[in-house]
């Protein structure tokens, strides 16, 4: 019923503006006779084509203002303000209208009028005191019945919002450092009026969706999506705007959406690593899993002893080893490891830049172990930091390797500043340079060769000085055969000696992985 009123008076009030501007312009003198038509024609394009709303204020401001004036003469000064009266719903409505599109800005916390709102008392302040100083009192009370108008809006809106129109049930959510996440939220308007809502997010890894919403219902529902950092906050709350049905006055909160608990990614993995290590059964060199947990690659065979694993249908009987079968009271194999086999070499950089980057590194590294680990991959780590060596081994079984990466996770250390210029070098593209800038033979190439030679050279010294590749050189002397290599590093002072280490070892036949530690480098 409300609905159908307000329809029914817009609808007499444009009926009451198009015949008062016909009538004004039969009886205003033949040089302002021209005025009330165009206004008119104005207003029925307006009205006809869509998307000028904003033009519609001003243009519903001119003819409350001016339609007093063009009366004035056949009714005189006090009694021509009435006629601004019925076109006062048509400016609401064109507020409403625009209300509807307005752009929301980033804004401190508080109520304040918006710069429609300002617009419209400064215009009216203005004219009100042009026609003060000319003697027009019908423009004069024309303003000054605008201005109430706006007041009681303004006062209608301050009575009826609260200083936090609306508010959100708080999701409370456990995730873990670095994984998406999402969780719907749901909002209590408590406005009495309605209005509208825009949620801007404070934080890359923070999302909502939709970010704008209009209050016409109690309760409405939003969808955030998280990814949390491990130094981000734990109460999350969004930049929330509040404008009124009108667009008149603006109330900026924050508004807290999700309780977040952070699992710390390294904690995680150490959980699935510690409990992968109590379904495993324990033993020097056996590599023997629980049979929810069993490879199901064939048995290796070559020259040297390997381990232990639980019989699988195809085994060879004489591969049983019937001492730990008895003592385990299930049939077990003996694994030998063939000039051929799969190995790797896990290189990690245990100097990093802040907790963030060292809860990322520490994961990986227990992920990568566990992952060898699963698929019974012999491993040896080589482990450094800025100041020199910290651990080098030869290969060790899958268990081992896994408790030493757990221990080698605890010596991760802050100790490097975050700031790095420039990137990691190209060592592979820079000696192709020099090749064919040699072999072209052109003296300018040639000289162009030999300050790219001297680049080459530097990165060469700095790699050799490294602790990486004193590390990385020892390990591989120990383990003393083609294996798999693992880079696990954020790139800071290592980053040279790891892209020319890289190049080295591919050119000799390793297989050089870079194991990605989830954000760029």
């Amino acid at each position: 019923m409300r609905g159908t009123s307000s329809l029914s008076l817009l609808v007499l009030s444009r009926a009451y503006l198009v015949a008062a501007l016909v009538v004004a312009s039969m009886f205003s003198p033949t040089v302002y006779a021209p005025i009330p038509l165009l206004a008119l024609l104005l207003y029925v394009f307006l009205g006809l084509g869509g998307g000028r709303d904003r033009l519609k204020v001003p243009l519903n401001l001119f003819l409350a203002l001016s339609l007093p004036l063009l009366f004035k003469p056949l009714v005189g000064t006090w009694v021509s303000p009435a006629f601004a009266l019925p076109v006062i719903p048509l400016l609401d409505y064109s507020l409403r209208q625009v209300a509807l599109s307005y752009r929301f800005g980033i804004g401190g916390e508080g109520r304040r009028p918006t710069r429609l709102c300002l617009s419209l008392v400064l215009r009216l302040l203005v004219i009100g005191l042009v026609a003060l100083a000319l003697g027009s009192w019908s423009l004069l009370l024309s303003c000054a019945l605008l201005l109430s108008y706006l007041a009681a809006v303004i006062g209608v809106v301050l009575r009826r919002t609260s200083a936090v129109p609306v508010e959100a049930e708080v999701v409370h959510h456990r995730a873990l450092a670095g994984e998406l996440s999402r969780a719907p939220v749901k909002l209590l308007n408590r406005s009495a009026l309605g209005g509208q809502l825009s949620l801007l997010s404070p934080y890359s890894w923070f999302h909502i969706r939709p970010a704008r919403l209009v209050l016409d219902r109690p309760m409405l529902e939003v969808e955030t999506s998280f990814t949390p950092l491990l130094s981000g906050p734990t109460a999350v709350a969004a930049r929330a705007s509040f404008i009124d049905p009108w667009g008149l006055i603006r109330t900026d909160f924050r508004l807290v959406m999700v309780g977040l608990f952070v699992i710390p990614r390294a904690r995680y993995a150490e959980w699935l690593a510690r409990r992968y290590l109590e379904m495993s059964l324990p033993g020097g060199r056996e590599a023997i899993t629980s049979v929810a947990a069993v490879s199901q690659r064939s048995s290796r065979k070559g020259p040297e002893y390997y381990g232990l694993r639980s019989y699988q249908a195809g085994d060879s009987a004489t591969a049983i080893d019937w001492k730990h079968t008895a003592k385990l009271h299930q049939l077990v194999v003996k694994e030998f490891l063939g000039a051929g086999v799969e190995c790797a070499i896990l290189v990690i950089n245990l100097s990093v830049t802040d907790d963030e980057e060292k809860d990322i590194l520490a994961y990986g590294l227990i992920t990568t172990a566990l992952t060898l680990a699963r698929e019974t991959i012999p491993l040896a780590l080589t482990a450094y930091s800025h100041q020199g060596v910290v651990l080098t081994t030869g290969l060790l079984d899958p268990r081992q390797a896994l408790l030493q990466a757990l221990n080698l996770a605890r010596e991760v250390k802050v100790s490097l500043s975050p700031l790095r210029f420039l990137g990691v070098p190209d060592v592979a593209r820079l000696r192709g340079n020099i090749r064919r800038l040699r072999q072209s033979g052109q003296g300018t190439a040639v000289r162009l060769a030999e300050l790219l030679q001297v680049e080459y050279a530097a990165l060469d010294r700095t790699a050799q000085r490294s602790p990486a590749t004193v590390a990385l050189t020892t390990t591989l002397a120990a383990v003393n055969r083609k294996v798999n290599v693992l880079m696990l590093s954020g790139y800071s002072h290592d980053a040279e000696a790891l892209a020319f280490n890289q190049v080295t070892l591919q050119e000799k036949g390793y297989r050089v992985l870079r194991v990605e530690l989830g954000r760029k480098v």
